[in-house]
This record gives structure tokens, C-alpha cells and sequence, in this order.
């Protein structure tokens, strides 16, 4: 489900990683100095590592090599475990402005437990690259493992 919704945007990708920068920096404008790149690159290279992503899903060893690489990378950019909620809260509600209704509710549960999946791989990745007791949100108390990222249930 997620392939094929992902299918679905086709020339609409640019305008989901617009969206989604728009909907990150809304939530968290603290966040914004965490990309060095021109936004217009950076647009572009999220919109290739979430096609990478996307197709590799079939491969699940591959999948999981790939993000826990990612995530060790996103230490370096100074990501924090808590910044994973935020950034796949922005990716749904993107998908979801730019699918409109075909965003339906086994698309955006698909979604969810596919980012969930990524995003905690990436954590361990990122826990591997430096001390767990690193690997903290904002309150302290969210590390990884124990971070239930987005609530599957959408309501």
C-alpha cells in the first residue's frame, strides 16, 4: 500500500517534499538550522532517499541496513530521538495534503507502520554512533527502543 500510494504522486514528489519542509518547520522551527543545504537541494535529496526507501521496503534486510546507515549519519546533523515524531508526523500530514483522498485510512495506517519501522532502525542506528544516554528527546525520558513514534491509530 505504500508503493502504490507512493506511485500515485508521481509528478506531485516535489510538491511532497515541499510540503513536507513546510509542515517540519510549522511543528518545530528549531529545527530549521539542522539543514545547512539550500532547501531547493535538500528538497531533492529527501525526495530521492524516500524513493530509495520506499522501493527497498520489499527487501527487508536491505531496508533495515540502509536506514540503520541513515540514522547513524543523522547523528552528525545533530538529530535527536524526539525529532523522529516530528519529522513523520510532517511526512503524513504531507502525504495526506498532497494524495488529498485517496489518503485514506489503510493508506495513512500503511504509512505509519512503515515510517515507524524506518525511523526505529535509524535509531538504533544513531545509538550505535554515539552513547545511548545521548539518544534522549527534549523531556529526557524518550530513547530508543522505548519510543513509540507515531500512534497507529489515527483518530
Amino acid at each position: 500500500m505504500v508503493q502504490s500510494s507512493f506511485e500515485r504522486l508521481g509528478p506531485q514528489l516535489p510538491a511532497l517534499a515541499a510540503r513536507f519542509y513546510q509542515e517540519l518547520f510549522g511543528r518545530d522551527p528549531a529545527l530549521r538550522p539542522l539543514f545547512t543545504t539550500d532547501l531547493a537541494l535538500q528538497k531533492v535529496r529527501f525526495a530521492e532517499k524516500l524513493t530509495e526507501i520506499v522501493w527497498a521496503m520489499p527487501c527487508l534486510d536491505e531496508l533495515l541496513t540502509h536506514t540503520r546507515a541513515l540514522g547513524a549519519r543523522h547523528v552528525g546533523y545533530g538529530v535527536r530521538a524526539g525529532d523522529y515524531q516530528t519529522v513523520g508526523a510532517a511526512l503524513l500530514d504531507a502525504l495526506a495534503a498532497v494524495l488529498g483522498d485517496s489518503f485514506d485510512e489503510a493508506t495513512q495506517e500503511a504509512w505509519t507502520l512503515a515510517y515507524n519501522l524506518v525511523a526505529e532502525t535509524m535509531l538504533e542506528g544513531a545509538a550505535s554512533a554515539r552513547p545511548h544516554r545521548q539518544l534522549t528527546g527534549v523531556s529526557g525520558d524518550q530513547t530508543a527502543g522505548e519510543s513509540h513514534l507515531i500512534p497507529n491509530d489515527p483518530g
